[in-house]
């Protein structure tokens, strides 16, 4: 209940630095943010989340614009941290975006001196002071605390000038009592925040370092006697469920409780009163009930029951709650199988990291929203806090929309190591870690979505995670316990990672092979085995990711994984130096972010001079910063998907359907099915159908005709889409699908005209061909293509010339040892033999190459055949074949590079589409005829790379305002058409460097290398590799 007497003045607070005085620390000669036995002063107990806004009447909000005092060293902060001067700031959002120090991105090295738990180094320690002032009327018999979502690293609090306390661990709330410090009238409050602590040794997580306070601040009143938390537990039992509640009360006033009560009851969705009990009120309350029919919560169906606490003292209300409940069951059985509600449940899942493009690590609650709409369209069942926990909002909307979550304590040091010096080993530091992990537990203890505890991430193993592991157990036994290093003991419930790597012992890693997960599910292993890392989507990437699923299908132990990770962490950034919260129109900073060559883009680490750096190894999302989806986004929607079709027999469209939902039936989907030919819809037809979860059923294809002409190629796509709208998505939307190519298209000869010669004539250095209205220029010396025209218009401008080279992919580092050596972006060409004939109807060019590596050793031979019939057509052959010892395992690509007019800016296609794909991640795309502009064919990837390759393509037509360029294959070939070349995109650091060329570049390739997850992960696999070995190509050009 909120009283007239809390008035809140928002007024203006500042950061600062200095040496503060100390109070109440274990250690007289130590600072207490220098002191790991000193984790907070004066702080409240951790409770479960009471609520989420202001909108209670006993919470108000302090948000807004405060004061703000920033110094760049604790050295520099007045003695009793009151600044002389101060600035405005916007609470809630790190300091950093708003122009006050530095942001440092970096993975594994700590941002300051290592010498735990000291702070020193070339960065200082930066302190902000923040203030604000606020109202209060009569305080009598009043409980007032102040809660702070997240601060950090750490901070003192003082009000009216009163020392009250001290926090840290940045990601859990910290609460205070403060009614002893009030006064009626104005008050004021004050922040000390230090960048760095003792604390931060336990936060080195992969991620912009950022500070200041990045979550809500409220002010919330009580009576004398109120409610402090409540833990709730659910346990399935056949069609119903037993509900054991525990309330807890505060009583500071020591107030005789005989007159006060407890009113429990829980409502269904219909608001239908399930039960209504009263229970006199004391310090802790335990209620439990039963119910004989319930409805499971589950990420398919979040089903949530309304449950209200009231506590009355007489018939006065005096403090009451009201929330969402589940009922739900995790377990592991006997298989090592996890199990949601007794069935076994595998986890498609992606790490979160808390990241704003413009707040830094402040995340709003419609970008939360919007994270979370976006993952059940894609499929995402599951989250995993990475690496801490996450806005408490976020647990209600994963409640309210069914995502599961793995909440992860804030306990990360792989700063350092993993061996004698970790922190998990000293137990000195044990109450830092078993503290992180019971704040985490207590805030989010009631939410039906969290089925995992995660003691942290690479921060060793040791006597310290043992400690966690009592401690989760003694909290609460209905979840298990979740960790990846295996060293020094397992005392956890579920393996996140280790046992093997690469076909090796591995103690830690993650990033496993497809192939070392055959061996953990052939093995078989003693827990359930979670790869919480994996498909590593950092630039250009996420190649064969269903083989993962398919993996993780097939063996019980395994029982999923999580993508890293959902989002790129760039900084949106002005070609001026703008960036963050000064940033006057985010969103169209956004869209000139989505193009390159534009004055705004996406910062990564360095772009700030910051020291250390891990440059741009934060930006591996699934999603652009903004959120945009992207190709990779495609692919995992289609490899998570929950629906499988299988194609029995084509002659009678016989299809097996799996439904691989626990409780959804197939019947709230509407199914179509459409046979293309040739890339363009011939027919099809709506069906539907009734289909139990966990089950399988064969149907012949409603108003199925067999087909029977083999010349042409037929396609067969099923598809999926809700028959209703929900939360997260509208009636219409496809969740699944599935094709198949039938009868594949046969390429016809090409054909010569019934008249007409052939003219050939060499100029020098140079071959003119002249056939119809085409002339064609070939380079004797270079030995390529050299020029195409069509009525004296210009079709290929500058050299048609064999290519064995793409920019980088960030995930081609795992090629990177072969490539310096082979070097495929620098090979020697040399043209051994250049000769022509002319034939009946028709001319013909064998040139004879030798490609090869700076040191000679080792290289590439082509043989090059072009006929060029009197009509113009143009058939080319080409032969590859490699000699040398030194070759690597895969090349990037094998094709052609083509520049050609500015005037041919638009592509039309029939293959894999509408967005890019490659050889290992084109599952997400689907066959038909496309038509779209070179601007839509590039992806403007924050760190430039190859992009925008076109798999599967039978043909692709290059147009200009009247003159088409059309090429084909005896096989599928790929194509980019771009602005820019491979060697401006190797060299461009951000997208805003690249400029255009006066032409567009046109790829046309036999064979395009995997994309992988080797940034940090294994080789792509060896079937999407481009190996070194003897091939032949066929390519048709009009």
């Amino acid at each position: 209940m909120k009283y007239q007497y809390i008035k809140v003045i928002l007024r203006k607070v500042g950061f600062a630095i200095g040496v503060l005085q100390i109070i109440g620390s274990a250690n007289a000669q130590s600072n207490d943010w220098e002191n790991q036995h000193v984790t907070q002063i004066n702080k409240e107990k951790p409770s479960a989340t009471l609520f989420y806004d202001d909108s209670s009447d006993d919470v108000t909000s302090l948000n807004g614009i405060w004061d703000f005092a920033y110094y760049d060293d604790v050295s520099q902060v007045p003695a009793n941290a009151k600044p002389e001067k101060w600035n405005k700031i916007e609470v809630p959002a790190a300091w950093e975006m708003q122009g006050y120090g530095t942001p440092i991105y970096t993975n594994q090295i700590y941002p300051f001196d290592k010498n735990p738990p000291f702070i020193a180094g070339i960065n200082g320690n930066p302190v902000g002071i923040y203030q604000t002032e606020f109202e209060v009327g009569e305080l009598k018999d009043k409980n007032v605390y102040v809660y702070f979502g997240s601060v950090a690293s750490s901070f003192y609090l003082w009000i009216n000038d009163q020392k009250v306390g001290y926090s840290q661990d940045s990601w859990s709330p910290a609460t205070f009592y403060i009614s002893s410090y009030l006064k009626k009238g104005k008050n004021t409050l004050r922040m000390q925040v230090f960048r760095w602590s003792d604390g931060s040794y336990l936060e080195d997580q992969d991620g912009w370092r950022m500070s200041g306070i990045f979550r809500d601040v409220f002010l919330v009143e009580k009576e004398a006697v109120h409610i402090r938390d409540y833990f709730v537990k659910t346990d399935l039992v056949g069609d119903g469920a037993k509900l054991n509640l525990q309330i807890d009360l505060s009583n500071k006033f020591e107030k005789k409780l005989k007159k006060y009560s407890l009113h429990i009851s829980v409502k269904d969705n219909n608001g239908k009163v399930l039960t209504d009990q009263e229970v006199d009120a004391d310090v802790v309350v335990n209620v439990s009930t039963d119910f004989a029919s319930i409805t499971p919560w589950s990420n398919e169906a979040p089903n949530l029951y309304g449950l209200e606490i009231q506590l009355k003292k007489g018939d006065e209300l005096i403090d009451e709650l009201q929330t969402k409940i589940g009922f739900r069951d995790i377990a592991i059985s006997n298989k090592h199988e996890l199990l949601l509600n007794g069935n076994p449940f595998i986890i498609k899942g992606v790490n979160v990291v808390e990241h704003d493009p413009i707040y830094g690590k402040y995340i709003t609650k419609e970008r939360m929203e919007q994270t979370v709409k976006m993952m059940k369209q894609y499929n995402i069942n599951t989250i995993r806090t990475a690496h801490y926990p996450a806005s408490p909002y976020l647990y209600k909307l994963c409640d309210e929309y069914g995502i599961l979550v793995i909440d992860e304590a804030n306990v990360e040091s792989q700063g350092m190591k993993y061996e004698e010096a970790s922190l998990a080993k000293d137990s000195k530091w044990e109450k830092a870690h078993v503290e992180r992990l019971e704040a985490m537990m207590h805030r989010d203890k009631n939410h039906p979505c969290v089925i995992l505890w995660s003691f942290g991430n690479e921060a060793g193993n040791g006597v310290n995670m043992e400690a966690m592991q009592r401690a989760a157990k003694a909290l609460d036994t209905s979840r298990p316990t979740h960790y990846h290093i295996i060293d020094g003991g397992v005392s956890y419930d579920t393996y996140g990672g280790g046992i093997i790597k690469f076909g090796k012992y591995d103690f830690f890693g993650r990033y496993q092979s497809v192939d070392d997960l055959i061996h953990l599910g052939t093995e078989g292993t003693d827990l359930p085995y979670l790869l919480n890392e994996f498909a590593h989507s950092m630039g250009n990437s996420t190649g064969n990711l269903q083989e993962y699923v398919d993996v993780f299908e097939k063996y019980p132990n395994l029982i999923g994984g999580c993508i890293w990770d959902w989002s790129d962490q760039g900084v949106t950034k002005g070609t001026d130096g703008t960036y963050g919260v000064k940033i006057n129109d985010v969103e169209q900073a956004h869209q000139k972010c989505r193009m390159p060559g534009q004055d705004y883009y996406w910062a990564y680490g360095g772009s700030f001079g910051d020291s250390p750096n891990s440059g741009s190894f934060c930006i591996n999302g699934l999603v652009l910063p903004d959120q945009t989806p992207t190709s990779k986004t495609e692919e995992v929607k289609k490899a998570y998907q929950e629906i499988a079709f299988d194609l029995k027999d084509f002659t009678k469209g016989t299809i097996e359907i799996n439904n691989k939902y626990h409780v959804t039936n197939l019947q709230d989907f509407d199914f179509e099915w459409s046979l293309l030919k040739n890339g363009k819809k011939l027919t099809g037809a709506p069906f539907s159908l009734s289909l139990k979860g966990l089950s399988s059923t064969k149907i012949n294809l409603p108003q199925w005709q067999a087909v029977d002409n083999t010349n042409d190629e037929y396609v067969l796509q099923l598809s999926a889409k809700l028959k209703e709208s929900t939360l997260w998505a509208e009636k219409g939307y496809e969740i699944a699908f599935e094709e198949w190519v039938m009868t594949p298209q046969e390429q016809k000869e090409m054909l010569l005209s019934a008249e007409g010669e052939v003219a050939v004539e060499e100029q020098g250095d140079q071959l003119v061909i002249k056939a119809s209205e085409h002339t064609f220029i070939f380079d004797k010396e270079s030995g390529n293509l050299h020029k195409a025209l069509k009525n004296d218009k210009v079709i290929i401008s500058d050299g048609m010339a064999l290519s064995f080279y793409r920019a980088p992919v960030d995930n081609d580092r795992s090629f990177r040892k072969d490539w310096n050596n082979f070097r495929p972006d620098s090979l020697q060409c040399s043209v051994e033999s250049f000769e022509f004939e002319v034939l009946e109807g028709k001319a013909e060019i064998t040139i004879v190459k030798t490609h090869a590596s700076l040191n000679q050793s080792s290289g590439i031979k082509t043989r090059e055949v072009f006929s060029i019939a009197n009509n113009g057509l143009v058939s080319a052959t080409l032969n590859v074949d490699f000699f040398g010892k030194e070759l690597p395992a895969s090349l990037p690509r094998i094709g052609y590079t083509a520049k050609i007019p500015k005037a041919y800016n638009q592509a039309e296609w029939y293959g894999k589409g509408p967005g890019s794909s490659y050889s290992d991640r084109k599952t997400g795309m689907r066959m038909g005829v496309y038509n779209t502009t070179i601007e839509d064919l590039f992806t403007n990837y924050i760190k430039p790379q190859a992009n925008g390759n076109r798999s599967e393509v039978r043909w692709v037509e290059v147009k200009g305002q009247d003159t088409q360029l059309h090429i084909s294959s005896n096989k599928p070939i790929n194509f980019s058409l771009q602005k820019y070349d491979a060697h401006q995109l190797a060299k461009a650091r951000f997208s805003y460097q690249l400029k255009e060329n006066p032409y567009h570049i046109l790829n046309i390739d036999f064979e395009q290398g995997p994309v992988g997850n080797g940034s940090c992960g294994p080789q792509p696999l060896k079937e999407y590799m481009v190996k070194p070995e003897a091939k032949a190509y066929q390519l048709k050009i009009k």
